[in-house]
């Protein structure tokens, strides 16, 4: 191991940080996950090489349910704390909004975990309400009917109660109320209503223009008095049960928390002496994940933790209710970011690696003596550390030069590879020497940028990870193995698709994002990296960048004795399903395959053999994981 410990890995890949309690490195260097933060451990790359040997290729996206279970659990008892800490005179309650991570199996098993609290379901959309509709909830459980609404929608969440769910419409528009008002009177049905409430006061991170007065949902202030003032007319104000209010998803910085939940509470109770039937406080979304074990500000991260998310929560709303004489409103938020996205891991396997050149290996002399690549040579051979600046210099110069030489045709093709090579070379030497310096100069320390390995991994960006490309989210990643060998490699990850974007390039560490990871060397034997905490959002924004499908993925649980048990499998997309989806006709394409294949055997292009294995292998190819078979 060379002086190289396990312990040296949380200085390396942070797992202290962003992987408690889930994830932590056992003595035989692997990757283990604890499911329930309080109970058994299991190997992850044992789990990885079992599916493997199952048949269940990489990419795949292992889906932990028990931790899951384990988020309701402490999220649901942070919240319980607190009511009794702050004598709080009322309850709270989870509400899952599906568009997080609406995969079938996700939902239902929140659903179930959260039965014994009531936990409710969020939707955002006509789809999503007729994706759980039928669900078998208890009925003191809330469906909470949100996003914009026709007359078709509405009816839906009506028609709900009378199959006995207790469906909320939260009005975020003016003129979803008289749509509510007149379906309800023709159906017969008597409506329980929520009102969002567009927060002046913004959140924090990357999604703070979800709140403030431009927001795109929301009643603003004179809007809420003007629907009260429908409801009155109408004689329907007992139908108002709910406030609500969203200032953004991963939500950085608990000051943004604090004003706004000051600001919604005032309104609450404002509203209830109004409406004494309002009893739900729905504080929303926007509980945040550190996804880079910072505890900071930072767009991937929070400076505050769940349980002060609570107590703030509850205290915000408890005082106001106090100092108005009101009662205690049951308390629901909407923090499916926290809910789901410790729970999956993408695993993805290394097939192929670009390397850096080496900044010791032996030069060879310049195939011709023109000046420039005479300078190169000589500037790699005198190089010192106390000269690495000035070389720099000298080096961008030369490589200047080399190009208009080029261009001007004063430079071969031979001779432009070798300054090319001999500059790769010159200036990962310049990094490997002012490491000796007392004082690493900027431009030196900016060569971290582009002197990287590429290590090309078996998995879309596009499809798996779409927020590492859309908006840089930051996720952990490491190898789940040969951690007791030091990780020598400085590596980007790149992905199968043939875009420029399709690759990873900003990695969590202890200052901050850094444009590489420490990886192994590769020895063209299985080599598996872990992309963590990606339950939330990644799969449903997935794209089909290059026809590459969804991965596959399956659950998994510990039993009793330790050992890892598959759930289930949900085999990811075939070449087939995938053309389906952008309206080709496999069995059309098969047609005009054979109409090619008599043509070339017409001709004598192809034998009957050839034509025979062409319609085997592309049928298989229809067949297929969209992905690399390695």
């Amino acid at each position: 191991m060379n002086g190289w410990n396990l312990a040296q890995n949380q200085n390396v890949y942070w797992t202290h940080t962003w992987g408690q309690p889930y994830f932590s490195i056992n003595e035989n260097g692997h990757v283990v996950v604890k499911p329930h933060s309080d109970g058994q451990e299991g190997d992850l790359f044992e789990l990885v090489k079992s599916l493997v040997q199952r048949g269940i290729e990489a990419p795949i996206l292992i889906r932990f349910d028990d931790i899951i279970r384990d988020r309701i659990r402490y999220l649901q008892a942070a919240f319980d704390s607190a009511i009794e800490e702050f004598n709080y005179q009322n309850s709270y309650r989870i509400a899952y909004p599906i568009k997080v991570n609406p995969q079938c199996h996700v939902v239902e098993l929140i659903e179930q975990a959260g039965r014994p609290n009531h936990l409710g379901l969020e939707v955002g959309s006509k789809p999503e309400l007729i994706s759980v509709l039928t669900f078998n909830n208890n009925l003191e459980a809330l469906l909470l009917c949100n996003g914009y609404k026709d007359a078709e929608y509405i009816e839906l969440a009506l028609l709900a109660r009378k199959l006995g769910r207790r469906s909320i419409i939260i009005i975020e528009q003016p003129y979803e109320l008289p749509l509510v008002l007149d379906i309800a009177k023709r159906l017969n049905v008597e409506a329980e209503l929520g009102f969002r409430m567009k927060l002046s006061t913004k959140g924090s991170g990357r999604w703070k223009t979800s709140g403030g007065d431009l927001a795109k949902f929301g009643l603003n202030t004179h809007e809420i008095v003007l629907c009260l003032e429908q409801l009155q007319q109408a004689q329907k104000t007992s139908w108002l049960k709910l406030l609500h209010f969203h200032i953004g998803s991963q939500i950085t910085s608990i000051e943004s928390i604090k004003k706004a939940l000051n600001e919604a509470a005032r309104m609450y109770t404002e509203l209830a002496q109004v409406c004494p039937s309002l009893s739900f406080f729905d504080a929303g979304g926007g509980l945040g994940v550190d996804y880079d074990g910072s505890k900071t500000t930072s767009d991937s991260s929070m400076n505050y933790s769940v349980e002060e998310y609570a107590r703030d929560v509850v205290s915000a709303i408890g005082e106001a209710c106090q100092k108005a004489e009101l009662p205690h409103p049951t308390i629901i938020t909407e923090s499916g970011r926290a809910l789901v996205a410790h729970h999956a891991v993408l695993i993805t396997e290394v097939i192929d690696v670009a390397p850096m050149l080496n900044p010791h290996e032996s030069i060879p002399t310049p195939p011709t003596d023109h000046e420039i690549l005479a300078n190169l040579y000589q500037l790699y051979h005198n190089l010192s550390p106390e000269g690495c600046q000035e070389a720099l210099h000298d080096a961008n110069e030369l490589k200047e030069a080399m190009l208009e030489s080029f261009m001007h045709g004063n430079v071969n093709l031979m001779e432009r590879a070798y300054a090319e090579k001999i500059y790769r070379h010159l200036i990962a030497k310049i990094h490997f020497l002012a490491k000796e310096l007392p004082y690493v100069p900027e431009d030196i320390e900016n060569l971290d940028q582009i002197l990287f390995d590429t290590y090309f991994c078996n998995f879309s960006v596009f499809q798996s990870l779409p927020d590492s490309w859309a908006i840089e989210q930051l996720f952990p990643i490491m190898p789940i193995h040969r951690l007791k060998e030091e990780p020598k490699r400085r590596a980007i990850l790149a992905d199968l698709s043939c875009d420029s974007d399709g690759k990873i390039d900003r990695f969590v560490s202890r200052r901050g994002p850094k444009h590489y990871i420490p990886l192994h060397e590769f020895k063209n034997e299985p080599y598996y990296v872990g992309i963590f905490l990606t339950g939330a959002y990644q799969e449903i924004l997935g794209g089909l960048h290059n026809l590459f499908g969804d991965a596959n993925a399956v659950h998994v649980g510990l039993d009793s004795e330790g050992q890892w048990e598959v759930k289930h499998v949900v085999e990811g997309d075939s070449i087939e399903e995938v053309l389906r989806y952008v309206q080709y006709n496999p069995e059309q394409l098969i047609k005009q395959l054979r109409n090619l294949i008599e043509k070339a055997l017409r001709a004598g292009r192809l034998s009957n053999e050839e034509s025979a294995k062409l319609q085997k292998r592309f049928k298989e190819s229809l067949e297929s994981y969209t992905y690399l078979i390695v």
